[in-house]
């Protein structure tokens, strides 16, 4: 049996369905950034990259929503920080700003689980992949927030060549993130065939 935690650690060194929303002013944008990279220096190394960071843009978003509960909209803004990039991945941190909480870090649910190679070797065929648990992530690799479906997704590479992966995508609901499919393809054959972990929609 091998445990993929170690290979997801590996890869990370790894909202809301708005009325509305628009582009951040670039003071608030600033303010969030300057906490986001007092409060993770040493987990977002890539801060001191500034050729990355500038291709890597940080990104904000006004949003807005309606709770089932009130008929007064909610607000928040949704921000993207750049945290460090290897080969084939890129890492980024997302802050969620509220009136009644601040600025905080999101915390992404994910699955944990267990890979059971063919003679416990990873290039062998996959024979079982039993889930243990949930954990939460905060950094998400290869990551994109579509402001449509107010959703974030993210592709996290086990390799460059890409046969490998997990993937997420987390929505909102009732103003938190969460996890409502997840997908791993841990066979390193050449091709892409995810097994679908979680599904809740």
């Amino acid at each position: 049996m091998r445990n993929t935690r170690f290979a997801i650690a590996a890869i990370l060194i790894s909202a809301l369905p708005a009325i509305g929303f628009a582009q951040q002013e670039a003071g608030s944008e600033k303010d969030a950034f300057a906490r986001f990279s007092q409060s993770f220096p040493e987990l977002c190394y890539g801060l001191e990259d500034s050729a990355a960071a500038e291709y890597y843009a940080n990104e904000s978003w006004d949003l807005s929503w309606e709770p089932e509960y009130s008929d007064t909209p909610q607000t928040a803004t949704l921000y993207k920080f750049f945290c460090g990039s290897g080969a084939y991945n890129v890492n980024h941190m997302y802050y969620l700003e509220t009136e009644y909480e601040g600025l905080v870090p999101v915390a992404f649910a994910t699955p944990q689980f267990d890979v059971v190679y063919e003679n416990d070797d990873f290039e062998g065929a996959v024979l079982d992949m039993p889930m243990t648990g949930y954990g939460t992530q905060l950094l998400l690799t290869n990551s994109e927030f579509d402001p449509d479906s107010m959703t974030i997704t993210s592709h996290a590479l086990w390799r460059g060549l890409g046969d490998a992966f997990s993937a997420g995508t987390w929505t909102f609901d009732e103003g938190q993130f969460v996890l409502i499919r997840y997908e791993v393809d841990a066979q390193y054959d050449g091709e892409a065939n995810p097994e679908t972990l979680v599904r809740f929609k």
